[in-house]
């Protein structure tokens, strides 16, 4: 008898999940795109691609033979596409925020660990709290010049993934909350 209610309750989970799938897939299907590439990379779908770590091959060009000229030139005098440049300038101010936000972790940590009385490490918290806002609306602007890049950058170019606030977090080794 309780093997049929042990099922019952599968197969109810299985059709809220189903559910909750199709509505996510209904309106918010960036979201779930986004999720769902983040799941493949967190489960190593994206390791060992082929040409991984080898230059990029710039005599076959995405755009067609009109642009095969202009990719040598660009080649054979070191100058990089335009899209690669943005791309570069992207990855570089990804890289200066990810330092930036975890030394203020640090520094907000190590204070809350030597605060005198709950006042104080209230003024933290709530300092700390106001620092993740603030990066909250930079990741907000990166992601827009994400957006951005993505849609212009040749088909063959480099992805860049938006960013998320909790798996920067993780990654600084820092917490939302400030305790």
């Amino acid at each position: 008898m309780s093997d049929k209610k042990d099922d019952k309750s599968e197969a109810e989970l299985e059709r809220e999940k189903l559910a909750e799938h199709r509505l996510r897939m209904r309106f918010q299907w960036n979201d779930l795109i986004e999720d769902l590439i983040q799941e493949g990379q967190e489960q190593g779908a994206f390791d060992n691609l082929r040409g991984q770590g080898k230059p990029l091959n710039l005599e076959r060009t995405p755009y067609g033979a009109e642009w095969e000229l202009a990719h040598k030139l660009m080649k054979e005098n070191d100058v990089l596409p335009p899209w690669m440049v943005k791309r570069n300038g992207i990855l570089k101010q990804i890289e200066t925020m990810r330092v930036h936000y975890g030394r203020r972790w640090t520094s907000h940590e190590q204070a809350h660990g030597l605060a005198q009385g709950k006042g104080h490490r209230d003024a933290l918290a709530l300092s700390w709290d106001n620092v993740c806002r603030q990066w909250e609306d930079e990741l907000k602007r990166i992601n827009k010049q994400i957006e951005d890049f993505n849609l212009g950058r040749p088909s063959e170019g480099l992805e860049i993934y938006k960013l998320r606030l909790d798996l920067e977090l993780e990654r600084a080794g820092s917490r939302r909350w400030l305790q």
